[in-house]
């Protein structure tokens, strides 16, 4: 008979050290964790005393600290769940740190940590205790087996509630970039605005980041970067009000300010000031910030506050109270300002009023000097039933309604500027003769109309004929500008093939046989990579190889064709990097294969040659997504153009390549026809190019764009 027995699992106490690195991976993301570990301990402050130079890093809370029960049970108890969908205990803060991550940042971060922690239920009570975790690691046993020595002081006169965490040995060595990093991790548990006094009600919202450190680089590059949010605005509206008398300035990043003067009749409130800052959140933001963080912070912290002598009314600020009447005009369909003068009321000017979700504002009022507006006695709101409140709507939503008109003459000017070009529309003849009909002899006109619209119909199908052809030699143009490219790649594979000859013809078979063996295994692994080189080479023409790919016109994936298009230029592509993470879902214009393969080899051709002098090379492919309009941007850190002459680039056998004379020999193509044969195609198929101005980070944008209207 069998012996049945049973055995428990045991973890080596080496998991400790393997967990950090492998579920933190990164000092600032370790550090994140301990100060959102405050943030969810509801304290409103949190220092972050940084001395790496020191070898030490603090991070000192006053929130709700722990009680003995609650070390033992949490703290102690690594990948606890206590957090998972759980709101803090005081102020309802949904908890954001994850679940027993802190405990393992602290081993990550350093040698020894030292903590001393009071609980907000018994300040009479403090817990201190202090690990090194080199000791705690190399003991070999089992992370079961790992004594943890804390103590327990008392004082009948109480101690400060909170925790304080020291660092010391520090394991990393941090630098300013990892401040940065640090930053990017925490700035969205900041709110935007800071009140003088508090109450119970905002006090959930109000959470400091004071970060301290000798380093001075360090305090400047982490407090720009916690107040980011505020500078990555797509429009910002300033405003003031001198008795009715309203001053709007709408201002664009890097244009000059748009000016608005609006006066507010009999109007109750006599002064004011408020600064409206408006988002749009789509595709990659400035400074790092992602789009859903950014979303997710608008919708914690998004709308406008008002503020009463430096104390804020709590009701305002929250995006769901909508007490500029944003949502509710919305949902009325208003197409028309009812605020502005009359000649300014455009049908569709309120088209692109922004919702809560996109604005971050404050007003700036003093009840104490404003005689008609008044506080409830609740104290978080003003009095709505007034004239003076409505006056107060009204001056600050004025410049709103002023931003969706000037934003919809922007976009409507900046359509007619780069929409793309007409194909040819014959029939439009015949709609003019129609309109002449009646100064025409009734006999003659049907003759008239009859040969005209043969002629039409001749010019038409040349038109159609032509662009037929166009679809098919744009491509071909294509083929032979990339088979110069690969000049210099031939060559590379010709001296190639002549070393492993050259390497052959020197091999000696009395040589000893691991010495053979050895020198045939790398002449086989140089072939091979010959051998997979010439293949993918061969990529750059794989869509001619089929008729269907010409002929057949479709509405193919944006992000297929690109990531496709990257695959075939790869062989040319040397150190470039590719970052196609901005794409976002969508489809191309009707054309064929052959003829979107032919546009973006030829922009990335050229965004090869341009980055050949640089350190950095990347290209990036984005989409970008407004209404019927429809963009895709190529953008490179090239050597970069000047826009105010970048349309002689499209005339044929224009170039102005900048390449050192030591790159110049790998230069690909030189035929000055690429950007000829892109806009020739292009237009063909309904769409604009042209160069734009890049983001940053990047010295050239290239645009393809179109509507999808036409489609």
């Amino acid at each position: 008979m069998p012996i049945e027995k049973t055995l428990k699992f045991t973890v080596d106490s080496a998991l400790l050290q393997e967990l950090g690195e492998r579920l933190v991976g990164k000092p600032y993301i370790a550090l994140a964790e301990l100060v959102k570990n405050s943030y969810d301990a509801d304290s409103m402050v949190v220092d972050i005393n940084f001395h790496p130079n020191e070898n030490y890093i603090e991070i000192n809370d006053e929130g709700q600290g722990m009680t003995e029960d609650e070390f033992e049970k949490f703290w102690m108890k690594i990948g606890s769940t206590h957090k998972s969908g759980s709101q803090s205990r005081k102020y309802k803060r949904s908890m954001t740190g994850s679940k027993g991550v802190g405990r393992l940042a602290v081993q990550y971060l350093a040698r020894e940590f030292e903590m001393s922690t009071v609980s907000d239920t018994n300040t009479t009570k403090k817990l201190t205790v202090k690990i090194n975790w080199e000791d705690a690691i190399n003991i070999g046993g089992y992370l079961t087996d790992i004594q943890v020595k804390y103590l327990i002081f008392e004082d009948s006169k109480g101690f400060d509630k909170g925790t304080r965490i020291k660092l010391s040995g520090l394991k990393h060595q941090w630098g300013i970039e990892h401040v940065r990093g640090l930053a990017k991790e925490i700035w969205w548990l900041k709110p935007p605005f800071r009140t003088k006094f508090y109450t119970e009600v905002d006090k959930g919202k109000i959470f400091d980041i004071n970060f301290n450190s000798s380093e001075r680089d360090y305090v400047e590059v982490f407090n720009w970067q916690t107040k980011a949010i505020n500078e990555i605005w797509y429009a910002r509206i300033v405003g003031f009000n001198e008795n009715g008398n309203i001053t709007i300035s709408l201002e664009y990043p890097d244009e000059d300010p748009i000016v608005y003067e609006h006066f507010l009749k009999e109007c109750e409130v006599e002064n004011g000031e408020w600064e409206l800052r408006i988002y749009y959140l789509y595709n990659r933001q400035p400074f790092g910030i992602s789009v859903n963080d950014a979303r997710n912070y608008l919708r914690e912290f998004g709308g406008v506050y008002v503020y009463d002598g430096g104390f804020q009314l709590p009701f305002y600020g929250d995006p769901r109270n909508d007490w500029l009447k944003i949502q509710y005009d919305f949902s009325h369909r208003l197409t028309a300002s009812e605020l502005l003068p009359e000649e300014m009321r455009e049908k569709g000017g309120m088209q692109f009023l922004p919702t809560l979700a996109r604005i971050l504002g404050i007003v700036n009022i003093s009840t104490a000097n404003e005689k008609e507006l008044n506080i409830l006695i609740t104290r978080d709101r003003l009095n709505e039933d007034t004239s003076a409140f409505r006056h107060l709507v009204e001056m600050v939503r004025v410049g709103l309604d002023f931003y969706a008109l000037t934003e919809r003459k922007r976009r409507i000017k900046e359509s007619i500027e780069k929409a793309p070009i007409d194909k040819p529309r014959p029939k439009k003849i015949l709609e003019v003769l129609d309109l002449y009909k009646d100064s025409i002899e009734s006999t003659d006109f049907p003759k008239i109309r009859k040969a005209i619209q043969k002629v039409t119909e001749e010019f038409e199908s040349e038109a159609e004929a032509i662009a037929e052809q166009v679809s098919v030699i744009g491509p071909l143009a294509t083929a032979g500008i990339s088979t110069l490219a690969i000049e210099h790649e031939t060559k590379w594979q010709v001296n190639t093939l002549d070393s492993i000859i050259v390497q052959i013809d020197e091999i000696s078979f009395e040589e000893d046989r691991n010495a053979l063996r050895k020198k045939i295994n790398t002449l086989k692994s140089d072939l091979l990579a010959w051998s997979k080189r010439v293949r993918r080479q061969r990529t750059l023409f794989d869509y001619f190889k089929d008729t269907d790919n010409i002929k057949i016109r479709n509405r193919f994936s944006i992000k297929v064709i690109i990531e496709d298009t990257i695959e075939q230029v790869g062989i040319l592509a040397r150190d470039v990097q590719f970052d196609t993470s901005q794409i976002e879902f969508g489809l191309l214009p009707t054309a064929s294969l052959v003829e979107w393969s032919s546009i973006f080899q030829n922009v990335f051709l050229n965004s090869f040659n341009a980055m050949l002098d640089s350190e950095k090379k990347l290209i990036s492919v984005k989409t970008i997504y407004e209404g019927d309009g429809k963009e895709i941007l190529i953008q490179d850190t090239g050597y970069g153009i000047d826009l105010t002459n970048s349309e002689a680039l499209f005339k044929p056998f224009v170039r102005k390549l900048k390449v050192s004379p030591d790159m110049k020999q790998l230069e690909y193509g030189g035929s000055g026809l690429g950007l000829t044969i892109v806009r020739l195609i292009a237009r063909n198929i309904g769409c604009t190019v042209s160069f734009v101005k890049p983001d940053k980070g990047f010295n050239t944008a290239f645009s393809v764009k179109w509507s999808e209207k036409n489609e």
